[in-house]
């Protein structure tokens, strides 16, 4: 057999797995809070273990019914530029005062977040930490101190981060550039 027999069986094959995959993905999750660390163990952005940062994860339901899991608040800021066109049910977040292993979901529009606290951080940091009630973010603060906001704050300074950490990138490689003689 040929080579380039063997690469095009591959590629058929790999080709038909990911419309299989597809597929099953289309019909959408209409529970995704349901078992959904053993539905979505990883992150979708940096691929780390959700079940592992249980206190930090967020889970994104999506208008077409589908669902992704995201490890941190500033994985799921990111997740929610790259998908913004499919629209959102409902995006949760784990409600840091609860005692459960793994943290209970809230929905993330209802929850307070404590951001810039002592309280360690994901994927950032800035922590960003969310509660069910305000009341648990205000006596979080009391002991770790930060800044009391919304989802939308701790969107709006994930995005932040990243800005700083784009423009900090693109100085260093100009910089890196025009030391090596380049224009």
């Amino acid at each position: 057999m040929k080579r380039r027999d063997v690469l095009l069986g591959a590629l058929l094959l790999a080709g038909g797995s990911k419309a299989m995959a597809e597929t099953v993905g289309a019909a959408g999750d209409p529970e995704p809070l349901v078992d959904e660390l053993e539905k979505y163990p990883r992150c979708v952005i940096c691929n780390m273990d959700r079940r592992k940062f249980h206190y930090a994860r967020h889970l994104l339901h999506y208008g077409d019914a589908t669902a992704q899991g995201t490890c941190s608040v500033h994985c799921a800021a990111e997740c929610m530029l790259r998908e913004r066109r499919r629209g959102f049910r409902t995006i949760y977040a784990p409600d840091y005062a609860s005692t459960a292993e793994p943290k209970a979901l809230v929905e993330a529009a209802s929850a307070t977040y404590l951001i810039g606290s002592d309280l360690r951080g994901v994927m950032t940091p800035v922590s960003k930490v969310a509660f069910a009630s305000r009341a648990a973010a205000l006596q979080a603060q009391q002991t770790y101190g930060g800044e009391i906001g919304s989802f939308a704050t701790a969107i709006a300074a994930s995005f932040d981060e990243t800005a700083n950490s784009l423009v900090r990138r693109y100085a260093n490689d100009r910089e890196r550039l025009l030391r090596k003689g380049g224009s």
